[in-house]
């Protein structure tokens, strides 16, 4: 799920006008992994819901191929281990749009997520509505502190079909688009944070807010193999993500920049967002309702 290679470079400041979102919980705020006593923001940004992952294993800038550098994979693990963990600070729900497409071409889909709390896991779902062309479909993603995801996945098969039940779905078929959007199931889950090589590198400011910056590799994955990523250090939410394929090439490109928030009420709300997949040329934005 990725972003351009600098989030915020270009377009407005935003800060402290944004509160960055839980990356695995549907836009809904992690119980932060920052240090004890940092302060609040004195503005926040609400979407509470599908900031999906939103933010997730995408693509890059750089056209190049580079070596990766070492990194500390010791920090690297521990790190990872604290924003898998990160729950959600409350249950929430948000409607959105998948326009899927350029201009006048682009198909919309409805969408919604929602954030259930259980005690001690958390699950997302996405919900997306029949269209002309193709039937429902259903994601449910349940998270724990301590353990892998579960991904189930619903597919109708015709826009008048019925939906059938959720059925178990493994973490390596899960690369497969939701809605025919450029966002895959595990982009949403975010499931590059489970691969087996982590590795952390010095803080960095994104989006004019200092970050954690974490790169996980998968060198077995037969697609995107290594990701970049940039987590808020004061609340644990994911700003920037950027996902390479074996030859270093950048895989998907995921934007978001001043002119994706509007003011609401005296508060930004991110507005929309949009993934873009360099290898087929297409792409996805993401709008959410934010009406008061």
């Amino acid at each position: 799920m990725r972003i351009t290679p600098i989030l915020g470079e270009t377009g407005a400041s935003v800060t402290e006008q944004v509160r960055p979102v839980g990356p695995r919980s549907c836009g809904a705020f992690p119980r932060g992994i920052g240090s004890a006593g940092a302060s609040p923001y004195r503005a926040s940004l609400r979407i509470g819901g599908i900031m999906l992952a939103i933010v997730l294993a995408l693509g890059a800038g750089a056209a190049s191929a580079a070596p990766a550098p070492a990194g500390d994979p010791v920090g690297g693990q521990s790190l990872a281990q604290r924003l898998r963990s990160a729950m959600p600070e409350e249950a929430s729900e948000i409607r959105g749009t998948l326009i899927i497409g350029p201009g006048k071409h682009a198909r919309q889909v409805p969408v919604v997520c929602r954030v259930i709390l259980h005690d001690g896991t958390w699950e997302t779902d996405y919900d997306t509505f029949a269209t002309t062309n193709a039937g429902a479909e259903r994601l449910v993603i349940r998270h724990s502190t301590n353990g892998p995801d579960e991904y189930l996945y619903a597919k109708a098969a015709a826009p008048d079909a019925a939906l059938p039940p959720p059925a178990p779905l493994a973490p390596a078929d899960a690369d497969i688009p939701l809605a025919g959007s450029d966002f895959s199931l595990a982009d949403l889950g975010l499931e590059f944070l489970h691969w087996p090589d982590q590795r952390e590198f010095p803080d960095e400011t994104r989006l004019d807010r200092a970050c954690y910056v974490l790169e996980s590799r998968n060198p077995q994955g037969s697609g995107i193999t290594r990701v970049r990523s940039y987590f808020d250090k004061e609340s644990g939410g994911l700003l920037i993500a950027e996902a390479f394929d074996a030859g270093g090439q950048a895989a998907k490109k995921f934007s978001l920049h001043g002119s994706s928030f509007k003011k609401v009420n005296g508060h930004y709300r991110l507005e929309k967002m949009e993934i873009s997949n360099r290898k087929t040329r297409s792409q996805t934005e993401l709008k959410f309702d934010i009406s008061p």
